[in-house]
């Protein structure tokens, strides 16, 4: 658990970085289908990076001149007592959370305007549009969370983004026990596998262990035996004995540090022959790039690196031809790897990715235009400190496979005849898709994978698959 020290050094942290004073909005309740049934609430990332258990509705602002924090908070009345319990009142908390004062929530605008003045104010755009509104009409910034050009000054998100990149001591421990939660939960998966039930019956399972452990989702849980579909969603699936089920979840604990693992194993218990192979192909190419995670390196190299190992590994399976440097570079690969290989990680699975390219993309470097490649979400120079997602795969999209102008572009490139054996496999569904995904933090010496105790080797998963069904 993250302590209040960890917190006042962060906040002390960010007002010795800023030159304006700025007013950071937690976010209120987001109504699911009516006024009073509300999603569960969840904080402001770049809120909750400066303040332990941010209440709904909580804004703080920060003022360099003289160095204080003021957090606004919902006053404390019986009615709310009693539909969701006593809470602390604002004395009592200026003295837990260690900020200058504790102000109503309902005086925030008359108090940032008579304690800043004629200064400007900076605000962050956040996912509810009632604070967001807040927020820009007392700053007079055009905000709006949804355009990443306007969710904020340019150089606040960098100095936000600053001091998320690189992780204490504390955060690290948040997030490994973030993954601790989520081998519980990929490994009970496994063991319960077996043809004949739904994906659902696995979800359930996953889910079940955040919950019980108390986390949430970090994401929507992805649990398919169509892993070619990057963002699966639904699980109404029945599996089936050679089906590949592709699990990526990650448990999110109550500070918001999150995991996010990818696994894929065989219903069956056992790869088969066209499986093993796509499999260990995966599997090299991840382990090539996590390796080549340190300090000073270009993360779109890994990326890159990642791409030519895969990009090997099909040419000798005879569904790509040619030098895999050449494939590469010419884009080919993308036809069975159409995404990047990860991207930041804490906070957010997406680790700010609201801030858009500006904050994950070095400076003067822009997105490839070619596909696959265009998908890359950072490419950052490592620090020791990023947590960063390493999580490479080979898919086989009929959209893709089958796209008329892709097979002119890669015609002699890609065997697509070969590529459709795989199409056609499993009845009819299709091989579907294997990408194997860890947490990887960068040291001052190289990297160390978070996720390391989460079986991934082809021997552990089939001894794992079904022991518990």
């Amino acid at each position: 658990m993250l302590t209040s020290k960890h917190h006042a050094t962060r906040r002390a942290e960010f007002l010795a970085a800023i030159d304006t004073p700025v007013l950071l909005m937690a976010g209120g309740w987001l109504s699911r289908n009516y006024p009073a049934n509300w999603h569960p609430f969840r904080a402001d990332s770049s809120f909750l990076f400066f303040f332990p258990h941010a209440e709904p509705n909580a804004a703080a602002l920060f003022d360099p001149k003289d160095r204080s924090v003021t957090l606004f908070l919902d006053e404390r009345t019986p009615a709310d007592a009693l539909w969701h319990g006593a809470v602390p009142g604002f004395a009592d908390l200026k003295k837990a959370i260690g900020v200058d004062a504790v102000m109503k929530r309902t005086d925030l605008a008359a108090v940032v305007k008579k304690k800043v003045g004629k200064r400007a104010v900076r605000s962050v755009a956040v996912a509810d549009p009632r604070a967001t509104a807040e927020a820009a009409a007392i700053t007079g910034e055009p905000l709006d969370f949804h355009d990443v050009q306007r969710i904020g000054d340019g150089q606040l998100l960098l100095t936000i983004a600053r001091l998320r990149n690189h992780k204490t001591a504390e955060e690290l421990s948040e997030m490994r026990a973030a993954v601790a939660v989520t081998r519980q939960a990929h490994t009970l998966a496994m063991a319960q596998t077996r043809a004949g039930i739904r994906e659902q019956d696995l979800v359930g399972a996953v889910v079940g262990t955040f919950s019980k452990h108390g986390c949430v989702e970090a994401y929507n849980t992805i649990l398919s035996v169509r892993g070619e579909v990057l963002h699966n969603h639904a699980h109404g699936n029945v599996l089936l004995e050679n089906d590949l089920v592709l699990l990526d979840a990650g448990a999110e604990r109550p500070s918001g540090y999150c995991a996010d693992v990818t696994r894929t194993w065989p219903v069956g218990g056992r790869f088969t022959p066209e499986a093993r192979d796509i499999y260990d192909i995966v599997l090299d190419a991840e382990q090539a790039a996590i390796a080549a995670v340190k300090p000073g390196v270009r993360y779109r190299e890994i990326h890159m690196h990642a791409a030519r190992v895969l990009a090997d590994g099909l040419v000798q399976l005879r569904l790509m031809h040619g030098d895999p440097d050449e494939l590469v570079a010419n884009g080919a690969h993308a036809m069975f790897f159409p995404h990047g290989v990860g991207h930041l990680l804490g906070l957010d699975v997406h680790d700010m990715e609201a801030f858009g390219d500006r904050i994950a993309y070095g400076k003067g470097r822009t997105r490839s235009t070619q596909f696959g490649t265009a998908y890359l979400r950072l490419d950052l120079d490592l620090e020791p400190g990023m947590c960063v997602t390493i999580e490479p795969g080979i898919y086989f999209v009929p959209a893709i496979l089958r796209d008329a102008a892709f097979r002119k572009q890669f015609k002699g490139q890609v065997d697509f005849a070969r590529a459709e054996e795989f199409l056609r496999m499993h009845s009819g569904r299709g091989f579907g898709g294997i990408r194997i995904e860890d947490d990887v933090l960068c040291t001052e010496s190289g990297a160390e994978v978070l996720s390391a105790s989460i079986p991934k080797e082809r021997l552990a998963l089939e001894a794992l698959v079904g022991s518990g069904a």
